[in-house]
């Protein structure tokens, strides 16, 4: 994914604001910085919260990796701060959100449908990811997010997944497309 796309999926999918440079305290609260650092030749992802501080920072070899937390991380944010979902995401409560807002959505294992958003899990990578599909009914892979699946906590006291990031990403995205403010190229 290129930084021209990743701005086109913030854009359309209302995420938060990203600037591309190095991290600068003077630009404002609650948003993304991913800059390249010299001194450690690493891409950065950084979240800036309150206050201009910096409250996650993560560094990687390549910049798509970094493009990738900052989708994921923005997701998070979304979910926890926007709070256009009063509940835990579950399958079952997203299946219910689905079917009272009349959003067209692939879940899982369905076929491939145009135009649409869908949610299917990798269980060789356990990996969770939200995808677009273009008239061809082909997923545009630049548009696809992945979020983590199975994994200890930090104090190994229970197993974590973001399963719920990626069906709030499909439900925030299938609204988009409702919406008309998704571009399926």
């Amino acid at each position: 994914m290129t930084r021209e796309q990743a701005e086109l999926i913030i854009e359309e999918e209302k995420l938060i604001y990203v600037t591309w440079r190095d991290y600068d305290n003077t630009s404002g609260e609650y948003h993304f910085t991913i800059w390249f650092n010299p001194n450690n030749n690493k891409y950065e992802t950084i979240y800036i919260g309150e206050r201009g501080g910096v409250e996650y920072e993560y560094s990687f070899d390549n910049e798509k990796e970094a493009i990738d937390k900052m989708l994921q991380e923005n997701y998070w944010h979304k979910y926890h701060n926007i709070k256009d979902i009063k509940e835990y995401l579950t399958k079952e409560a997203a299946l219910r959100i689905i079917k009272e807002e009349k959003l067209e959505v692939i879940w899982y294992d369905e076929a491939l449908k145009p135009l649409c958003t869908g949610i299917k899990h990798d269980k060789q990578r356990d990996k969770y990811i939200s995808f677009i599909t273009n008239a061809k009914a082909e997923i545009i892979e630049y548009k696809s997010i992945e979020f983590d699946g199975d994994r200890y906590s930090e104090t190994f006291k229970e197993m974590l997944n973001d399963e719920f990031l990626a069906l709030y990403a499909l439900i925030n995205r299938a609204r988009m497309i409702k919406q008309n403010r998704i571009s399926f190229v």
